[in-house]
């Protein structure tokens, strides 16, 4: 008999065989390595924010922005509170 878990893997991997969920796999990413991804989300919102034209997008633009900049700036703190070495950006 096959479990109702099994289904779903084999069904999911037929419909879905080249999607990747973003799910942790690994060991997680280093200070550095979590700083430098914050940074270029930030500039990737920046951008957004800059080229946004809709009037509608705005509002989205400016919380993406927004959101971006805390969780870098959050980083960069725990970073020095921690005592990593000052990563240069």
């Amino acid at each position: 008999m096959v479990s109702i878990g099994d289904l779903v893997n084999v069904i999911s991997s037929k419909l879905l065989p080249d999607v990747e969920f973003g799910l942790p796999t690994g060991r997680p990413p280093s200070p550095r390595e979590s700083i430098r991804r914050a940074h270029e989300e930030w500039l990737a919102a920046k951008n957004y924010f800059e080229t946004v034209s809709d009037p509608d997008l705005v509002d989205h633009a400016i919380y993406l922005l927004g959101a971006a900049e805390r969780k870098y700036m959050y980083l960069l703190k725990r970073a020095k509170a921690e005592g990593v070495d000052s990563p240069t950006f």
